[in-house]
């Protein structure tokens, strides 16, 4: 399975990803954008300020190169491949942000998730989490309670009928992932 991990900064994705894929022996685990798109500082900065769509491409290009790095270098079909960001993420910032996008996977031949968890938790608990690790620029767009509403719209707007909403709270998270391993994950190999 190809498995997307999404939720808002701070939501506890990168967390999430890394303990599914110690679960699952094999496994591979990509983050978008990866290590080869590494000037995030300056487009999310400068970049974006300039040209949204400049911005939008960016983001873009790291799901299409991702997406063809798995379909030629991964046996996908006999393993699972677990990716912390991914086509949603960058169509839901960019439409919060006014582009007129679209979550399209043929247009690019952009390999489309059999599964896409978005981890939610407190509003309360993700400050402490984002506070504790250090805000980034995003961070502080989402600050504004508006705006965060906005992005969890456009994720629900955005969210298709291969998704599950994970809930990251404090009460027994690792005896919910080693459900949801179990119940949705393991069981397709």
């Amino acid at each position: 399975m190809f498995i997307v991990i999404t939720g808002l900064d701070g939501s506890g994705t990168s967390t999430i990803a890394e303990k599914l894929h110690k679960m699952d022996t094999g496994s591979y685990l990509f983050h978008t954008p990866g290590e080869i798109f590494s000037d995030r500082k300056v487009m999310d900065k400068e970049v974006r300020k300039v040209s949204q769509n400049a911005h939008y491409l960016y983001y873009l290009s790291s799901v299409v190169y991702l997406s063809d790095y798995i379909k030629k270098y991964i046996d996908y079909k006999n393993c699972n491949v677990y990716c912390v960001r991914y086509l949603i993420d960058t169509v839901v910032s960019h439409r919060v942000a006014g582009l007129d996008v679209k979550l399209e996977y043929d247009q690019y031949n952009i390999l489309k998730p059999d599964l896409t968890i978005f981890v939610t938790l407190s509003e309360e608990i993700r400050q402490k989490r984002i506070t504790n690790r250090g805000k980034s620029f995003l961070d502080y767009v989402l600050d504004e309670e508006e705006t965060r509403r906005a992005f969890l719209r456009e994720f629900t707007k955005q969210m298709e009928k291969n998704s599950i909403i994970f809930d990251n709270g404090i009460d027994e998270v690792d005896k919910k992932l080693s459900k949801l391993y179990l119940a949705r994950i393991s069981r397709k190999k």
